[in-house]
């Protein structure tokens, strides 16, 4: 279905900084681009850019190259695919971050990963006469030449990079050229950052884990569940062009299976098949929303928040606004509903916008829910020399809003068994993208999970007569009134009526009233096929609400509830829920997404080395508080030589250092200087005993050694730690001989001044 996957290896020969676009006022002023959880790496369009320069250098005409990279303003994407480059084994490390326990929290964040990848460098303009110009000092922030874990081994990243089907011989050759040629990357290459050697290899990833071989009947009603992983950032279609809807429309998921099935040997968009599957709505494509662990049929999805679910302002709990919610304490109480509940005082019930709701059906009418909401990030983009740009000189800096890599999205198809065998084929022989921006990096995905084929049973849900129950609509919705599109209330409640067959029972003048809450928007796309834009139309948003009084018992099969138009795109999903139960309140439910901790496999000794550090850095505050009392500065400048020279005698053995020290100092004439610096070494580092007498200092970091053996695996020694912390005896002791400097140097100033 897809092109021939390679991967990209970009091997680093210096630092490199692959500019994100973001800065921290006084701290970096140019920063790399890294995760939610701190790792490196390089960004995929920015990439792509260097490559096509990269071609023009080998010199590739200008036809080739719009043939490869793409060219502004087509109509679709021709050209390679190329994801983020990421670091060696970026998904395993990933991993083990996740499963970490919350005790490891403390130390092991994303800034303290992100320290031990990068470096922050400063850099200045100097004048002619030599001296710094005022206001140029920058900081930026560079990737490591070297590997954390391994100071021999360069830094390597890695790019899934897929060639146009049908022409991979074709662009073979030229792509492994052009990887060649990519020499330099990122910024100040002409400073000795951004060198790089770079191969394209054939990639060896596996194959997607498919549906299977299922007994599909073909004119049976099946639904086909699946789950999927975004590895790049979603950016998807919205209002505005700089944000991103949180989760992946049926229209896309349509898009994404049609280009699929075009693709097939012999398939064409004249075919019945085509038609019947993509524009008759035979088959309803539902969207993909946020989700929870990936658990096949029982995964738990969550839909847009209804509107009748709010958060008290002040609170924080969740109520039923469709339902009678409590002004003060003492109604509160009469309703049988805690003080909490109140809406007074400041503590009014607010929509849940840009959240998520998974309900989770407790028997009886009652539902407890699940609260999630997608995580996303700010991105910077770069345009050079676009016509489009209104600059003078054709550049433009721009942010965008998109989905954060890593997250799981759920949701189903339904059509006949022919079709949804065909689909479920389809699935797992195609590399999943979605969005915009697909063929750089943006929109890749992957199957989370083996997806499900299930016979729809049928079975129907029944709702007694003179309860009430709410319509929510999962899903946005198109509905068409007498003049065209509609979005008036009474309007879409008479149809959604009509669509479930209700027949409404008369409300009294002691009934509380109907509740109903829409919300409106227009919906927007693009025609790729002739490059131009759809027009607009009003919908009903996802989450808006409906309530109806049941005059007589009402069935409904709740896995086929559609109303509106368009339904085939994922339009007007419908969902039933029960509201003549219970009062206001909405419990939190329990069930929340529990990770089993599990100890670090590929990260262990990334993380080991982030406690050591956080070890040396406590030491070092320890030891600034520590003093010699020696009067004369002499004495402790040549105290400190003698460990500099100790440590460079013996650079790998800390008990050798620690001996040549004590034998240096003891040759010291001057009673005072010797005898308080063999005190230090006696009270600050080891005992009487000497260096087999234990460290003096490892009270103040006695509490890291059970999460440092924690992260040891076989193999590993117990005294592990012991050896890090014996390594730090000499930083520790330089850190307080410099604080001692520094104070002896303020006392000769104050004495000056005083004269």
């Amino acid at each position: 279905m897809s092109g021939r996957e390679y991967e990209l290896v970009i091997t680093l020969k210096s630092d490199l900084c692959a500019g994100s676009g973001y800065a921290y006022a006084g701290i970096i002023d140019s920063d790399v681009c890294y995760d939610a959880y701190g790792f490196p790496y390089i960004a995929a369009r920015w990439l792509k850019g260097c490559l096509r320069e990269a071609a023009e250098l080998i010199g590739l005409k200008s036809r080739e190259t719009g043939e490869l990279f793409g060219n502004p303003g087509e109509d679709a994407v021709k050209g390679i695919h190329i994801d983020n480059a990421y670091i060696e084994n970026y998904g395993e490390l990933r991993r083990d971050y996740e499963m970490l326990e919350e005790k490891y929290r403390r130390y092991i964040t994303p800034q303290s990963i992100l320290a031990q990848f990068t470096t922050v460098k400063a850099q200045t303009r100097i004048e002619k006469n030599g001296v710094a110009k005022d206001g140029s000092l920058r900081y930026i922030r560079t990737v490591n030449h070297y590997s954390p874990s391994d100071r021999d081994k360069e830094m390597r990243f890695y790019a899934r990079v897929t060639l146009p089907e049908g022409r991979e011989e074709q662009w073979l050759q030229p792509m492994e050229r052009i990887a060649k040629a990519l020499r330099h990357i990122g910024m100040n290459r002409n400073r000795g950052l951004g060198s790089v050697s770079c191969r394209l290899l054939p990639c060896e990833g596996s194959s997607a884990a498919g549906a299977g071989p299922v007994n599909v009947e073909e004119d049976g009603d099946y639904i086909l569940k699946y789950c999927v992983r975004n590895t790049a950032p979603l950016a998807m279609s919205a209002a505005s062009d700089l944000k991103t809807e949180k989760y992946i429309s049926g229209r896309s998921v349509l898009g994404f299976f049609a280009g699929a099935y075009l693709r097939l040997d012999g398939k064409s968009a004249e075919d019945e098949e085509f038609r019947d599957i993509f524009l008759r709505s035979k088959v309803k494509f539902g969207g993909l929303y946020p989700a929870g662990k990936p658990q096949g049929e029982k995964a738990d999805i969550f839909y847009p928040a209804p509107s009748y679910i709010n958060q008290l302002k002040k609170t924080k709990r969740y109520v039923n606004v469709s339902k009678k919610i409590p002004r003060t304490e003492e109604e509160a109480d009469r309703l049988g509903v805690e003080a909490a509940c109140a809406s007074g005082n400041g503590n009014q019930p607010k929509r849940l916008k840009g959240k998520f709701i998974c309900l989770k059906e407790t028997g009886q009418g009652a539902a407890k829910i699940l609260v999630k909401e997608p995580d996303t990030d700010i991105v910077y983009h770069h345009t050079k020399k676009s016509k489009k740009q209104r600059s003078s000189d054709g550049n433009l800096l721009y942010t965008a809003e998109v989905l954060r890599a890593g997250q799981l999205f759920a949701g189903e198809i339904r059509g006949s068994g022919r079709y949804i065998r065909l689909l479920a084929e389809l699935l797992e022989g195609s590399t999943l993208r979605f969005g915009k921006s697909k063929s750089a990096q943006y929109g890749t995905c992957v199957l989370a999970d083996r997806p499900v084929i299930l016979r729809a049973k049928g079975e129907k849900r029944t709702y007694k007569g003179g309860n009430r129950i709410l319509a929510v609509l999962e899903s946005d919705a198109i509905f068409t009134g007498p003049y065209g599109y509609t979005v008036r209330c009474d309007e879409v409640r008479e149809q959604i009526k009509e669509s479930l067959g209700v027949k409404e029972k008369a409300c009294t003048e002691t009934d509380e009233e109907i509740y109903a809450e829409i919300e409106t928007g227009l919906l927007s796309g693009y025609y790729s096929k002739w490059n131009l834009q759809r027009p607009a139309v009003p919908v009903v948003k996802a989450g808006s609400t409906f309530e109806f009084k049941l005059e007589e018992e009402l069935s409904v099969e709740e896995d086929a509830l559609w109303t509106g138009g368009n339904n085939g795109e994922g339009f007007g999903r419908l969902r039933i829920v029960d509201n003549n139960a219970g009062d206001c309140r909405v419990e939190l439910s329990e069930e929340g997404e529990r990770t089993t901790a599990e100890p670090p496999e590929r990260a262990a000794e990334l993380f080991r080395r982030i406690i050591v550090e956080e070890a040396r850095e406590r030491l070092l505050l320890q030891a600034s508080q520590k003093r010699l009392e020696l009067a004369n500065p002499a004495a402790l400048g040549r105290i400190m030589l003698m460990l500099s020279e100790s440590v460079n005698a013996w650079p790998d053995d800390s008990r050798g250092q620690y001996e040549d020290f004590s034998r240096r100092i003891s040759s010291i004439k001057s009673t005072d200087p010797r005898d308080k610096a063999d005190g230090a070494l006696r009270e600050w580092i080891c005992g009487p005993e000497g260096y087999e007498g234990g460290l003096k200092y490892a009270e103040y970091v006695e509490d890291l050694r059970e999460l440092y053996d924690g992260l040891l695996r076989d193999g590993h020694s117990e005294d592990a730690f012991d050896k890090e912390m014996y390594r730090l005896w000499s930083t520790y002791l330089m850190a307080a001989f410099v604080q001692e400097k520094y104070s002896l140097k303020q006392k000769e100033g104050s004495h000056g001044t005083e004269r």
